[in-house]
């Protein structure tokens, strides 16, 4: 705690909250109010696009104070402790308690260039949640499909703005790029005059030949993508075979699955979960709300209560609560250690029953949504002819193209989800029966020990003792429950309690003849349990049977598919040599039917490229000729260059005999 404080006051320090006049003592003595202004301040830092956070709490209303806290720490991603629960973790943060502000403000202070990027992208990434009755309009469909599309396109302008950003480019290394693609264009440059000064001796005949062969090249490479689309279009048709074959198999098999066994033993978990729901749950759901709504018309009904005694009540519930934790130690301290083996089973107990009670309201809600979206798929079974043009309308057709896709996609994804939904009833469903059975072996358990604690109790002449000391620990357990209650008074506590055991009497005696006829359908529940193991595993025999002769046919129909491909190719391989060939014998017999020719006029290939070889040997000929003549001027302008020099060096020591100097 300590440490929290200290990093909490010396981040608050720094730049930008310049909070000088912090430390661990004062910060840990503000008040709760002073304490949700600080947080506060901090979500404006993290936030700075969200105006709302830049105000003062006292000027804005409670609810709301807590409403934009939670929203904030939703789009920040915060998670608070494992064992907090969600209700109390909202009252705490309502109050400004600081068990749960520090956590808070210690992780929004830890990571604030994170938390600062995720509140800056949960502006623009934030979906919005349309009702499902509305998106059967095709017009919101279609601009809640937009919307989704455009957060996907920022995500992606997001991401490759933190790729270039990320990437280090100092002005050296751009100035060293910029140098070397001149250089390199240089040596192009180069390279390219080279190559224009040796086109221009090369022929206009073979120039116009190369052309057609780069566009022969050219139309060849386009004819492969040609291909190679519709191979990959080929592909993706069978892939999209398999893909409806294996939704027929599954639908096929999931009709196989309506024997009366199957039928009967899911009617039964349906009646026990609806017997559970109607007996247990919704009572206790019910009697609840009635509690809480009589709490609400005595708040109403009284007077408006001032500061002061608010403050008073508040010290008397500190007071009463600190009575009944004594009680509560000293209860504990003068306990029978001979009853902790069934505080064990007690306490299992417990568990399942709140886990059975988190799996039901998990069915109920799941239910609810189940039957929402049964309800729009029924109302939009008819889209074909809502969704369509006017034309389609009038005249009862389905719609026609982006209008079909988007219907198409509507449906896909409402069938998914209603997939989803399904497979989660199903499996709350059976974690259900599960907590229920498991509830049902610990109430056994419990029931032999109370009977062998009986009679430990009579032979050590202290009968009672256990009922009393379960009495105790029943009070203890309902008081634990209770106490979420906000503003209850012991004598309230105690009445209320009283209520609760006379009703646990009296749905015990209620409950009494209701097992007795159940233990016979207990021991028929076992009898049509063993059958339905041996029918199961006759039919995973089978089952395995027909997996290992539908796997070798798979295999042999690939292999099928593999030869024919190759068959395939190697006919259109064979077919493309043929016709090469034959443009090739084609070329061959016109020359020798132009060679044979008596007529001059048309002169055969043969014919001119022996023309041109005789033109080139002339030509080669003369270049010999000129570099000859060239290398017998040069031998001559090279002596006549030696005598000049040799005259100037002879009159060059004439003049300075002349002159006099040695």
């Amino acid at each position: 705690m300590v440490e929290q404080l200290k990093f909490i006051v010396e981040q608050l320090k720094r730049p930008p909250f310049n909070r000088k006049d912090y430390n661990i003592l004062t910060f840990d003595n503000l008040t709760n109010n002073q304490l949700l202004q600080v947080l506060t301040d901090v979500f404006a830092v993290v936030d700075p696009y969200d105006p709302s956070h830049k105000i003062d709490i006292r000027d804005e209303e409670p609810d709301k104070t807590a409403t934009r806290h939670m929203n904030t720490l939703k789009m920040l991603g915060y998670r608070p402790k494992l064992e907090t629960d969600v209700n109390t973790f909202r009252q705490n943060l309502v109050s400004g308690d600081k068990s749960v502000v520090f956590p808070i403000l210690q992780w929004l202070l830890e990571k604030i260039p994170e938390h600062k990027e995720r509140a800056y992208l949960g502006r623009y990434l934030s979906r919005i949640d349309v009702p499902s009755e509305f998106l059967s309009d095709p017009e919101i469909a279609e601009q809640h499909e937009r919307s989704d599309e455009l957060m996907e396109e920022f995500k992606e302008v997001h991401r490759e703005y933190k790729e270039l950003t990320s990437t280090p480019h100092t002005i050296e290394d751009l100035r060293r790029d910029i140098k070397q693609l001149e250089d390199e264009k240089e040596t192009l440059q180069k390279r390219l005059e080279k190559q224009k000064t040796k086109v221009q001796k090369v022929p206009a005949s073979q120039i116009e030949l190369a052309k057609t062969y780069r566009q022969e090249v050219d139309k060849e490479e386009k004819l492969n993508n040609m291909k190679q689309d519709l191979n990959n279009v080929i592909h993706q048709l069978e892939q999209k075979i398999q893909r409806l074959e294996r939704q027929i198999a599954d639908q096929r098999s999931s009709s196989f699955d309506q024997s009366p066994e199957a039928i009967m033993k899911r009617m039964e978990e349906e009646n026990q979960v609806n017997s559970y729901l109607v007996t247990d749950k919704f009572p206790k759901q019910l009697s609840q709300m009635k509690i809480k709504l009589k709490y609400y018309e005595e708040v109403t009904n009284n007077k408006a209560l001032g500061q002061t005694e608010i403050t008073n009540y508040r010290a008397k519930i500190t007071e009463l609560n600190s009575v009944i934790n004594k009680l509560h130690e000293k209860r504990v301290l003068t306990k029978d250690p001979t009853a902790d083996n069934l505080a064990v089973f007690r306490q299992q107990a417990l568990i399942v029953a709140r886990r059975k009670e988190q799996a039901a309201e998990r069915l109920t809600q799941l239910r609810a949504e189940n039957d929402a979206l049964e309800k729009q798929f029924g109302q939009n079974l008819p889209m074909g002819k809502t969704g369509a043009s006017s034309t389609a309308k009038s005249s009862g057709q389905i719609p026609q193209g982006e209008e079909f896709q988007r219907y198409v996609n509507v449906l896909r994804h409402k069938s998914n989800s209603y997939k989803r939904k399904r497979q989660e009833i199903n499996d709350m469903t059976a974690e259900l029966q599960l907590l229920k059975r498991t509830e049902e072996l610990l109430k056994e358990q419990v029931e032999q020990i109370k009977g062998r604690m009986g009679m430990e109790e009579r032979k050590q002449g202290i009968e009672g003792y256990f009922s009393t000391q379960e009495r105790l620990e029943e009070l203890s357990t309902m008081k634990m429950e209770q106490d979420e209650l906000k503003g209850k008074t012991l004598d309230e506590i105690t009445g209320l309690i009283k209520t609760l055991n006379n009703r646990i009497s009296s749905k015990k005696a209620e409950l009494d003849p209701i097992l007795k006829e159940v233990k016979p359908l207990r021991a028929k529940i076992q009898e049509l349990r063993n059958e339905y193991e041996a029918k199961k595993s006759r039919y995973d025999a089978l089952n395995a049977n027909f997996e290992t002769s539908r796997s070798t046919l798979e295999s042999e129909v690939r292999g099928f598919y593999e030869e024919q491909y190759a068959q395939e190719s190697r006919f259109h391989t064979l077919r493309a040599q043929m016709l090469i060939n034959a443009v090739q014998l084609k070329r061959a017999n016109d020359e020798q039917s132009s060679y044979m020719s008596k007529d001059k006029a048309t002169k055969s290939n043969r014919e001119q490229l022996n023309k041109q070889i005789n033109d080139c040997e002339v030509r080669v000929k003369n270049n010999r000729e000129r570099q000859k003549q060239t290398k017998d001027v040069q031998i001559d302008g090279t002596k006549q260059l030696k005598y000049w020099r040799d005259l100037l060096r002879m009159m060059e020591l004439k003049r300075k005999i002349a002159m006099g100097e040695s």
